[in-house]
């Protein structure tokens, strides 16, 4: 019989017993079991099996414990504090409600949103979090189904409760669960309630009594199809039919989630749209079997969507992800061929159109008043060009951390100066139209992009050509992002410190191109390499990032928060008020490939 007896694995077996103990779900009790039985002897370890290894699989659940990150908690399914699970959602739920009953006016009766997407796991996580919020005498709000992210969101602000809870893993592979949470303000929590969170959860005894639903609860509530129409009419943008009496083509993919019905409803409030499904990513289904990564950004992800868009000869595709807080958009190129837009390309069309018709919206759905001053917000990571957009409509411009949690954090502090938030997004395919949802929301785009696409051929113009037109007056933009896989142990070691590195000794140039400006967002300050004084602050809270500007690039470089990655943005920014040429597209193009090969180079060799 092999065993592992040392003090480490001593002490690791003590927290994975505790744990197991604890564990209300037969499931991961038992995977727990296994791994404790393998570690202290009580059975034999199989002859090829290496009594270290079921260590390190055993330390794997407990270290390093899941914290809060951009869009809450993330992580695999399976035991232990290192992953998603029954126990680990009844903890931090009732962390959640400490906090309520403490800080939130009448959160008993306000109540708690909580809804689920279609991943195997999420709506066991969903009832363990509400009994946890019933029993700890907090109101529950929930769903007669599968929820939306931004079905859930809109119904935490609709119905003035004092929180929201969404578990989804959003677009993660199918073995992913998530944990989402929007505060009493009906926007995603951000530091440092993040933080305080996190530091309660870890400091919480595994002994610690946490209740369960009990008869003290004030009440527990499901919604259907009223808060269904709620939403609808709250996305929906009245006096905006740009018909003619024409037919719109539409190819749409649900991506095996969620937003299949509600885009649908909320589409067919548009006059004459013809929409054709992907049937076979229609159910919701959380095997996501056509697609080996559920992220419409994947490369490949969209295929059957575009092929589906070529065969009936759409005038727009458009694909929401697993919970449909995401959009992707494909649209014809000048060939016919069909294209995928990148996240900043729908942004910049988007930000325009919006700004274009504002008076007619602001009066409809928009709800914002023509006196107060409009502003628009998009992610430090994301184009430039939105500015030079706002610039030219007259309205306020910022860029905010990544996350859409930061762009609402920062538009309600706006708001609450007198301004009016028209447009929200960030690069990666994520998009606010409506103040009516505070997060991102595929399917309120969708609505958008559809009345978008009339606009625009009542104009007498395509997709395409109207986007060409934008990078003819405000200058083209061109963007890449590039993951970076880091290998071994010392990996993360290594590229930390050559991110030190690029921080305080910034190279002269990179790929023949001169670095003008360093943007630190650990040191929240910004400065001009090889120049003595003149640091400027970084007025936004410290993050890992750090962006070069070299002449009309900027590369921006950050660590991914969940896997050993390095995520690596790019983008070429030509002058405002040139008509865009094609050999310009080309060498920028051209300078984003170098200046990518360059940056891996610099970072892991190459």
């Amino acid at each position: 019989m092999k065993t592992v007896a040392n003090a480490g694995s001593e002490a690791l077996l003590q927290r994975a017993l505790a744990w197991r103990d604890a564990d209300p779900d037969p499931q991961t009790r038992s995977q727990l079991d296994g791994l404790i039985d393998q570690v202290s002897g009580t059975t034999a370890v199989s002859g090829d099996t290496d009594p270290a290894m079921a260590a390190s699989a055993l330390r794997a659940c407990f270290e390093p414990p899941l914290t809060f990150g951009t869009a809450g908690l993330r992580g695999l399914a399976g035991p232990g504090p290192a992953h998603m699970n029954a126990l680990l959602i009844q903890r931090v739920t009732a962390v959640i409600a400490d906090v309520l009953i403490a800080e939130v006016p009448d959160a008993a009766r306000r109540g708690v949103v909580i809804g689920y997407d279609a991943r195997h796991g999420s709506c066991e996580l969903a009832e363990a979090a509400a009994r946890t919020i019933a029993g700890m005498g907090i109101g529950v709000h929930t769903f007669d189904g599968y929820a939306p992210t931004p079905l859930a969101a809109f119904a935490t602000l609709e119905l003035e409760a004092a929180a929201g809870l969404v578990l989804t893993a959003s677009h993660n592979p199918p073995a992913y669960l998530g944990y989402k949470v929007y505060w009493s303000n009906a926007a995603q929590i951000v530091s440092p309630l993040d933080k305080r969170i996190d530091r309660a959860l870890a400091a919480l005894p595994l002994d610690a009594a946490i209740p369960g639903e009990s008869v003290e609860a004030p009440y527990w509530q499901v919604h259907g199809n009223a808060l269904w129409d709620r939403y609808l009419s709250a996305i929906a943008r009245p006096g905006r039919d740009t018909s003619h009496g024409e037919r719109l083509k539409i190819a749409y993919s649900a991506m095996h989630g969620v937003g299949g019905e509600l885009v649908k409803a909320a589409l067919a409030n548009q006059d004459g749209i013809e929409l054709h499904e992907v049937a076979e990513q229609a159910e919701p289904d959380g095997d996501f079997p056509t697609v080996n990564f559920p992220n419409p950004e994947e490369p490949g992800a969209l295929e059957r969507l575009t092929e589906r868009a070529a065969e009936v000869g759409a005038d727009l595709a458009l694909a929401t992800d697993p919970d449909a807080d995401r959009l992707a958009v494909a649209i014809p190129d000048a060939q016919g061929q069909w294209q995928v837009l990148m996240g900043d390309q729908t942004g910049a069309l988007l930000a325009d159109y919006l700004l274009a018709t504002r008076e007619e919206a602001d009066g409809g759905a928009q709800g914002v008043e023509r006196a107060r001053p409009g502003f628009v917000v998009n992610t430090v990571v994301s184009s430039r060009l939105l500015g030079r957009i706002a610039a030219h409509y007259g309205v306020g411009f910022e860029q905010t951390l990544t996350g859409f949690k930061w762009i609402w954090h920062r538009a309600l502090q706006r708001e609450a100066a007198g301004e009016a938030f028209i447009f929200g997004y960030e690069d990666a395919i994520g998009y606010c139209p409506t103040r009516r949802v505070r997060d991102k929301d595929g399917i309120a785009t969708a609505v958008v992009m559809a009345e978008l696409t009339r606009a625009t051929r009542a104009a007498g113009m395509t997709l395409h050509e109207r986007l060409e037109g934008l990078y003819d007056r405000f200058g083209l933009a061109v963007t890449r992002q590039v993951s970076l896989k880091l290998e071994g142990d010392d990996a993360l070691a290594r590229v930390t410190s050559q991110l030190t590195q690029l921080r305080e000794n910034p190279p002269d140039q990179l790929a023949g191109l001169r670095v003008d400006r360093v943007h630190d967002y650990v040191a929240a300050e910004r400065f001009c390499p090889g120049k003595t004084g003149g640091r400027e602050p970084i007025a936004l809270p410290n993050t890992d990032l750090i962006q070069l500007e070299l002449g009309p690039c900027l590369l921006s470089i950050r660590p991914s928060g969940t896997e050993p990655k390095l995520k690596i943005y790019l983008e070429y920014l030509g002058a405002a008020g040139e008509a865009c040429k094609a050999r310009e597209a080309e060498e920028a193009h051209q300078q984003i490939a170098a200046l990518a090969k360059a940056v891996e180079s610099l970072l892991v060799g190459g």
